[in-house]
């Protein structure tokens, strides 16, 4: 009985998780995230169809001396990898609602991509949050950040100054950072721009909720105090793009960028 359940149980999470991390790929979205997760969701469904001969195949293992260390080292590195995604899938969570006690001086929106002139859908939903805490706090001011990639017509940070304007938002609240290509030169170079202006004191930083925690900890390394103003990704992007931040986390972590 138990033998049926994990069946059913690891077919049924490797189909739906092939089907999440498959979405975004017709849009043009691959990347480490979707890549792995279709990996790990594969596993899972493979492991659930042929279940019966690969329980027979650990039991054999398990009787010999070598096969039993080989089993016991890779479940362990499964184990730490499961526990590490547990714990960087937490600190995500508490830094996307992480939010300050006092009305900070300005907010920092980080750039995403842009075709042509006009914001990607995920930057759009990063402007539609930043746009909505600043009509809500009209003395706050605004870094948008981000220099101009391949295939885009203007600069991230001049389409989403023209965004913010078209809605409501004073440009002589706006503060156009143009030079970045990574969170962390958008981080560095709007404090740079902040100081220049006389500008001090925490930050909020507008992103999607998935990017928080490391777009916080690469602001702490430059000596900024940030909270979260975090747009809601379209729930079809979120698998991929919350995989994704795992791997760059953990590329903060090790790299500091």
């Amino acid at each position: 009985m138990v033998d049926v359940i994990l069946h059913i149980v690891l077919i049924t999470v490797g189909i739906l998780g092939i089907a999440c991390f498959l979405l975004p790929m017709p849009l043009g979205i691959v990347n480490i995230g979707n890549l792995a997760g279709l990996a790990a969701s594969i596993c899972l469904a493979a492991m659930g169809i042929w279940l019966k001969p690969f329980l027979a195949l650990i039991q054999k293992l398990w009787r010999w001396k070598l096969g039993k260390s080989s089993l016991l080292v890779v479940g362990s590195i499964l184990a730490a990898g499961l526990l590490l995604c547990l714990v960087l899938s937490v600190l995500m969570t508490v830094s996307a609602n992480r939010k300050p006690e006092q009305q900070p001086a300005a907010i920092i929106v980080l750039g995403c991509k842009v075709n042509g002139t006009q914001p990607s859908l995920m930057l759009k939903e990063r402007l539609e949050a930043a746009c909505a805490y600043l009509q809500e706090h009209p003395d706050v001011l605004v870094v948008v950040s981000g220099g101009q990639g391949p295939n885009e017509g203007i600069s991230e940070a001049a389409c989403m100054a023209q965004y913010l304007i078209e809605h409501g938002i004073d440009e002589r609240r706006i503060y156009q950072e143009d030079q970045s290509t990574s969170t962390s030169e958008n981080l560095r170079f709007s404090k740079t721009m902040l100081a220049e202006n006389g500008i001090s004191g925490d930050i909020m930083l507008g992103t999607d909720a998935f990017h928080q925690y490391r777009a916080q900890y690469l602001a702490k390394q430059e000596g900024l105090t940030c909270y979260a103003v975090s747009a809601q990704t379209p729930c079809y992007l979120v698998p991929t793009y919350w995989v994704r931040e795992w791997f760059g986390i953990v590329h903060a972590w090790v790299f500091g960028n």
